[in-house]
């Protein structure tokens, strides 16, 4: 059985082989496309897939991550630049970005020290997204015995933003919940199933160590009896602006 540090490797490896391209969409519900952007903060950036769309948005993008593995497989574009954040302060000079984003982060580090280090390090009228996606994987958790990730998850909110925080200088433009289908191959499945921590420890004990990734792929096929399926996902954001 592997130990907590083996299982962020594996939980990593698997979280940067695929993640639905929702990232994008989100954004540009939120966001003028033809607003230039100098450059653009991504707040717990994981291995970059939320900051390379943000460089659709931005010339230039910074991208923070306290969790190291993550950063080990980011994705190396030559618009992003990566930094491990200690999960204090950013080093970063005040007034210095146009547009920072929170992708399915913000719940893990949410404090009055996060919020006031944004606002200091975002420029006078720059806008902060707060975003998420969840995706409707019940039906293929059923499929696999496996337990429904509302159980595994229980207290995790795809809902946070800065409810509850002093937001003096922040303003609300917009707060969006809607759903998107997507179509997702068969091997990228198997990797969303196991980025999940207690998703891959149940198919580890009913599937067996020996080439897990592999056996996940085969049965899903042999059960969908295709090699994609399409699966909904429920997106959220909330879209705030910095006043100084």
């Amino acid at each position: 059985m592997a130990m907590a540090g083996e299982y962020d490797q594996i939980t990593a490896f698997h979280y940067a082989a695929f993640r639905p391209s929702l990232h994008l969409p989100i954004l540009k519900e939120c966001l003028k496309t033809d607003t230039e952007r100098s450059l653009g903060l991504d707040v717990g950036c994981g291995t970059g897939q939320s900051s390379m769309a943000l460089t659709h948005f931005c010339k230039k993008v910074i991208g923070i991550e306290p969790g190291k593995e993550m950063l080990e497989k980011s994705i190396a574009d030559p618009e992003i630049t990566y930094s491990h954040y200690n999960g204090q302060n950013f080093e970063f000079p005040d007034n210095f970005f146009d547009l920072i984003t929170f992708a399915g982060s913000l719940y893990y580090g949410k404090s009055q020290q996060l919020l006031d280090e944004v606002v200091r390090v975002g420029k006078h009228n720059s806008q902060i997204i707060i975003y998420d996606f969840e995706l409707a994987l019940d039906v293929i958790l059923e499929m696999l015995n496996l337990k429904p990730l509302v159980v595994q998850e229980l207290d995790y909110d795809h809902l946070v933003n800065f409810d509850g925080l002093n937001q003096e200088h922040v303003n609300v433009e917009k707060e969006k919940v809607g759903d998107m289908s997507i179509e997702i191959a068969i091997p990228d499945i198997s990797h969303v199933l196991l980025s999940y921590k207690d998703n891959y420890n149940q198919l580890l004990q009913s599937l067996g160590e020996n080439g897990l990734y592999d056996a996940v792929s085969q049965k899903l096929r042999s059960i969908i009896k295709s090699e994609s399926t399409f699966i909904e996902a429920k997106t959220y954001a909330t879209v705030y602006r910095i006043t100084k």
